[in-house]
C-alpha cells in the first residue's frame, strides 16, 4: 500500500507541474523602452580561474546531464507534456519583447540587425598580424591540443599564438580556424582576433626564461633544437616563409572555460543559467552550418577583463575554430562528426535492433573533392538532425525559436558575404575557395528552410501612422517568391482576443492599421503565411502596440509560436 500511494503522489506532482506549466498567462504589455542590452558588466572580484577535465565533460554530459534530466519532474513533465500538445517547451530566459538576444558579456547583436560592410566582414574582431619590425621572441612553445606551434613576443610587445598545419593536410586547420572567426564575430559572438600570417623562420627567436617540458614532470630551458622539432613538421612555402594562424592574446586575465549549463558561482553578474540563454542555445544552428561539432566547454575562454570606464567583469569567448567544416586541426573529420556523437545511444540501439542491416548514410563511402576541406559536404547535412561529437546542454535545449533566432543570423549572410569571409582564409587553390563557398550558400539555405519552416519567418516590425511592416526572411533570402505568398491577419485585442474579422495580403508585407482604434490603448496583429499551392498555413506571430494618439504608436511586444 505504502507503493501504491507514492506512485500516487508522484503521478499528482507530475500531473501538478504539467498543468502549472501548460497555464501560463498572457505576458502584461507596457510601454517601457525595449531592453537591448544586459548591465552584466558590472564591477566583481576576480574570480579564480576554473580548471576544465575534458574527460568528465564529456562523461558528465554524454550520461549523467541526461540521466539527471529525466529525474528533473520540472524537466520531464514539461517534455511529456510537450508530446502531448498541452505545455510548451521551456523557452530562453534572456530575450527582450522582441523575442532577441540582448548585448551582454556574451554577445553582441552585429550583422542581423546592423548590417557589417564587406571590409568589416573580412577584418572581423580585428587583424592579428605581429610587429614586423623586429624578431618575435618564442615565450613557450605549444605542445598540448591538436596542433603544435609557439606563444611570442612581438617587437611591439604583444604576444600572439601562431599554430601550424600538418605536413598532409596544408592549409586545412588554419584557414579554417580564421574562416570561422569571420562568421562568430559578425553573429555577435565575442572571439580572438585570428588570422593568416606568412613569415620566415628567422624572425623566431628563444627567450632567455622559454622552458619546455623535460619528459620528467618538470621544466628544462628550450634548445635550437626544441624549436627545430617543431619548424621540421611543417612544409615551407616556395620563397621559404612558413604560414600559420596567428592569434593575438585576448585582453585580460584569463578566467578559465564557461560550461554550456548552470551559472558560475563565483561571477554575481552571471544570473542566466548558460543552457537557457539565447545565444548559445541559437549557437546549435550556427555550429551545424560550420560543422563546428568541437563546441565545447573546452573550446570557451572566460576573460578577467577592464573596460574604457573602468569596470572589472568576466567576458566571454569563444575560442579554437580549427575543428569547423571539414577540418580536425591536423587532419580531416571522420565522417560521422556532425552526424552522430562519438557515443550515441540512438543510433546505437538503431543498428542493434537492425541485427546490422542498417547502414547509417556517412557510413557509405563520400567523396572527398579537395583534401583541403576534408569531410564537408551536403549529401548527409540535415539541419535538425546535427549534433556535435558529444552532447551540449544548451544545443539540447534549443526550442523551435532558438533555432529560429539562429537560422536568420545564418541567413542574413549573402552570398558575396560568404564569398568575402572565405577569402580570409587564403587558399592557394582557388577551386578549393569556390567550393567551400558553393558549400555554405547550399547549406545556409538548407538552414532557412528548415528552420523558416518550423516558425514563421515574419521580422523586422516597424510601425508609422497607417501600416504595420515587417520583413519576409524567406522571401529575403530568395527561398520564397512574394508573388506566391500570402498574408492572413487580424486584429486582436490587449489580451490576445480577436477584434475583427480575418483580412488577407497578396505578398505585400505592409498591415494597414484600423482606422478606428482607440487612443491610450493596446492592440496586436496575429499574422500567418501561405506559400504557392500549400494549403496549410503556418503558426501565428503576434506584434502588439500602443496607440498613443492619432498617428503615434509604439511596438511593444512580438510573439512567435513554435
Amino acid at each position: 500500500m505504502m507503493g501504491l500511494n507514492r506512485s500516487w503522489l508522484c503521478f499528482g506532482i507530475l500531473l501538478y507541474t504539467l498543468i502549472t506549466s501548460a497555464c501560463s498567462s498572457h505576458p502584461k504589455l507596457n510601454t517601457k523602452p525595449i531592453k537591448w542590452t544586459d548591465p552584466d558588466n558590472r564591477p566583481i572580484l576576480q574570480p579564480l580561474e576554473t580548471k576544465e577535465n575534458q574527460i568528465w565533460d564529456i562523461v558528465d554530459h554524454t550520461l549523467f546531464y541526461p540521466l539527471k534530466n529525466v529525474l528533473d519532474l520540472n524537466w520531464t513533465g514539461r517534455k511529456l507534456g510537450n508530446l502531448l500538445n498541452v505545455a510548451d517547451e521551456r523557452q530562453a530566459d534572456n530575450v527582450n519583447a522582441l523575442d532577441e538576444a540582448v548585448n551582454s558579456s556574451w554577445f553582441t547583436n552585429r550583422h542581423f540587425l546592423l548590417p557589417l560592410s564587406v571590409d568589416e566582414l573580412m577584418e572581423g574582431p580585428g587583424v592579428a598580424q605581429p610587429d614586423t619590425a623586429g624578431s618575435w621572441e618564442i615565450v613557450a612553445g605549444k605542445f598540448e591540443g591538436g596542433t603544435a606551434g609557439f606563444t611570442v613576443r612581438d617587437a611591439a610587445g604583444d604576444l600572439y599564438l601562431l599554430k601550424f598545419d600538418s605536413q598532409d593536410n596544408n592549409e586545412m586547420g588554419s584557414s579554417a580556424e580564421v574562416i570561422a572567426t569571420k562568421i562568430l564575430h559578425a553573429s555577435g559572438y565575442n572571439v580572438p582576433r585570428n588570422s593568416i600570417v606568412y613569415f620566415h623562420p628567422s624572425r623566431l627567436i628563444i627567450g632567455q626564461k622559454t622552458t619546455v617540458p623535460d619528459g620528467k614532470g618538470g621544466k628544462r630551458p628550450m634548445l635550437e633544437a626544441d624549436k627545430q622539432a617543431i619548424l621540421s613538421n611543417i612544409i615551407p612555402q616556395a620563397d621559404g616563409t612558413l604560414r600559420c594562424v596567428a592569434s593575438k592574446f585576448l585582453d585580460g586575465v584569463p578566467a578559465g572555460v564557461f560550461n554550456y549549463h548552470g551559472r558560475r558561482r563565483d561571477d554575481p553578474n552571471d544570473l542566466v543559467k548558460h543552457h537557457h540563454r539565447r545565444e548559445l542555445r541559437g549557437l546549435r544552428v550556427i555550429s551545424s552550418w560550420m560543422n563546428d561539432a568541437d563546441r565545447r566547454a573546452a573550446n570557451t575562454l572566460d576573460m578577467y577583463v577592464t573596460d574604457a570606464d573602468g569596470r572589472r567583469y568576466l567576458k566571454h569567448y569563444l575560442i579554437d575554430m580549427g575543428s569547423t567544416f571539414g577540418s580536425n586541426n591536423l587532419m580531416p573529420h571522420p565522417p560521422k562528426y556532425g552526424n552522430e556523437y562519438v557515443w550515441d545511444p540512438r543510433t546505437i540501439t538503431r543498428s542493434l535492433i537492425s541485427l546490422g542491416f542498417y547502414r547509417k548514410p556517412w557510413e557509405e563511402p563520400l567523396s572527398m573533392k579537395h583534401s583541403t576541406l576534408g569531410y564537408f559536404e551536403n549529401q548527409t547535412f540535415r539541419p535538425d538532425g546535427w549534433v556535435p561529437t558529444y552532447p551540449n546542454p544548451a544545443f539540447r535545449n534549443c526550442t523551435g525559436r532558438d533555432g529560429y533566432w539562429g537560422a536568420k543570423l545564418v541567413m542574413a549572410f549573402s552570398d558575396a558575404d560568404i564569398a568575402a569571409m572565405v577569402k580570409t582564409g587564403r587558399f592557394s587553390n582557388l577551386d578549393v575557395e569556390s567550393e567551400l563557398v558553393r558549400l555554405l550558400i547550399e547549406r545556409r539555405d538548407m538552414i532557412g528552410r528548415y528552420w523558416f519552416s518550423r516558425v514563421n519567418p515574419l521580422d523586422l516590425f516597424w510601425i508609422d501612422p497607417a501600416h504595420l511592416g515587417f520583413q519576409d526572411l524567406a522571401v529575403n533570402g530568395n527561398l520564397a517568391s512574394s508573388d506566391e505568398t500570402t498574408y492572413a491577419y487580424v486584429l486582436l485585442d490587449h489580451q490576445g482576443r480577436t477584434v475583427e474579422q480575418e483580412q488577407m495580403l497578396n505578398g505585400q508585407p505592409r498591415i494597414p492599421l484600423h482606422a478606428g482604434l482607440e487612443t491610450g490603448a493596446y492592440y496586436g496583429y496575429e499574422v500567418r503565411t501561405r506559400r504557392g499551392s500549400v494549403a496549410s498555413w503556418s503558426l501565428p506571430v503576434r506584434v502588439y502596440f500602443y496607440a498613443w494618439k492619432p498617428g503615434h504608436h509604439q511596438i511593444v511586444r512580438v510573439e512567435r509560436e513554435d
